[in-house]
C-alpha cells in the first residue's frame, strides 16, 4: 500500500490503524493501554518502544495530511510558505528590477505589497501591525491616516539608493517609515 500511494510504511500503517483494518498483537496492546488512559511515558515503558514508535501504532486523532479540505492550521502554514516564497522571488528580482524603469519597479513593488496585506509585521519597537491596500493607499492597523502609494514609492527609491542598508526606519525619511521599514525588510528591499 505504501509503494502504491507513494507514502512511507509507517504512514500507511497509521492510516490503516485509523481505518480499523490493521491489527497486530503490538497494535492491540498499545490501543488497550491507551484506552486505559495510560500516559505516553507509561505506554513507552510497558512496550519498551520509543515515543515515535508508540505514536506510529496509534490512530490519527487529527485529519491526515494531503486531504482536499485543509485544517485551519494547515491552510495558515500553506499561506505562510507561499508568502515566504513570493518574498524570496521578489528579493531575487531586486537586482534586475533596479535596472528597469521606475514604473515597472513600482508595479512589482505594489503587486507584492497587495499580496502581503494581512500579514503580521513588527515595528522596530516590537509593535504588531497589519495593513490593507485600498486603491492607491496603504491602511495600517495602528494608524488612522493612510500611507499613499507615492509615499511608499519614495521610501522604496530611498531604500534602493541606500543599497538596501538602512539602520532604521528614520533613514527612509518618509511618513509611515516605521511601518514601511519592516515590510521592506520582509521583502528584501532592506537587509536590516
Amino acid at each position: 500500500m505504501a509503494a502504491e500511494f507513494g507514502i512511507t510504511a509507517l504512514k500507511a500503517r497509521k492510516l490503516l490503524i485509523t481505518a480499523g483494518v490493521y491489527s497486530t498483537a503490538l497494535s492491540r496492546q498499545i490501543a488497550e493501554l491507551q484506552s486505559k488512559k495510560m500516559k505516553m511515558e507509561q505506554i513507552m515503558s510497558a512496550t519498551r518502544l520509543s515515543r515515535a514508535s508508540v505514536h506510529s501504532y496509534l490512530p490519527y486523532t487529527k485529519i491526515p495530511y494531503n486531504l482536499e479540505e485543509l485544517s485551519v492550521n494547515a491552510e495558515r502554514i500553506r499561506l505562510y510558505r507561499e508568502r515566504k516564497r513570493k518574498c524570496a522571488e521578489f528579493s531575487t528580482k531586486l537586482s534586475t528590477l533596479a535596472r528597469q524603469p521606475a514604473k515597472e519597479q513600482e508595479e512589482e513593488l505594489w503587486s507584492i505589497l497587495i499580496y502581503l496585506q494581512g500579514c503580521v509585521f513588527l515595528t522596530a519597537k516590537g509593535l504588531k501591525f497589519t495593513y490593507k491596500i485600498k486603491g492607491g493607499e496603504m491602511f495600517v492597523s495602528r494608524k488612522s491616516k493612510s500611507i499613499t502609494q507615492a509615499t511608499v514609492f519614495i521610501a522604496f527609491r530611498k531604500a534602493m539608493e541606500l543599497g538596501g542598508v538602512a539602520a532604521g526606519p528614520k533613514k527612509l525619511g518618509t511618513f509611515g517609515a516605521s511601518y514601511l521599514y519592516p515590510v521592506f525588510v520582509r521583502i528584501g528591499v532592506i537587509t536590516g
